[in-house]
């Protein structure tokens, strides 16, 4: 991965806590090659599912760390759209882009703040969906999102 902006311009406080979570999401979330399906459409492209076909070709086979910086950019609710297990290997790629630029505008954590915050019962099916996702992680990494979604939060994230 290009390099993640590591500096904030915050109180001390919030870059220890910053600094603490980059820590949790990188002992949560192991860093290995991903070798399985990515999208649901794997292979069979429609002109519908250019999203996904972008994230196939990139992905496929990469570590999260290795995800490029252009991607997720391109794509802030990328993590939304690969099957459960590729969302497992990859969420943290966002989540980690999601913590810069903590005092400004950040695209990606504000799909973050979306997708994992309760949602209106009008939006019932999308909710089953974000609820699914968040049981595939395991007990540290529904933690490490928790204190993650804890600090936005504390900084008056919409």
């Amino acid at each position: 991965m290009n390099a993640i902006d590591e500096s904030n311009t915050g109180t001390q406080g919030q870059k220890e806590r910053i600094a603490a979570l980059r820590e949790s999401i990188r002992s949560s979330f192991p860093a290995e090659p991903y070798k399985g399906k990515i999208t649901p459409a794997d292979g069979e492209w429609a002109p519908e599912l250019d999203d996904d076909r972008v994230l196939y070709e990139t992905l496929n086979g990469l570590r999260w760390t290795e995800v490029p910086r252009q991607l997720i950019c391109d794509q802030p609710d990328g993590f939304a759209l690969p099957t459960d297990s590729a969302f497992v290997a990859f969420l943290p790629a966002w989540l980690m882009c999601s913590l810069e630029n903590m005092e400004g505008e950040n695209e990606v954590r504000d799909f973050v703040v979306y997708a994992f915050s309760p949602i209106h019962e009008r939006y019932a099916l999308i909710e089953e969906i974000h609820l699914n996702r968040i049981k595939s992680l395991n007990p540290q990494q529904r933690l490490t999102l928790r204190s993650l979604m804890t600090e936005f939060a504390k900084c008056g994230t919409d």
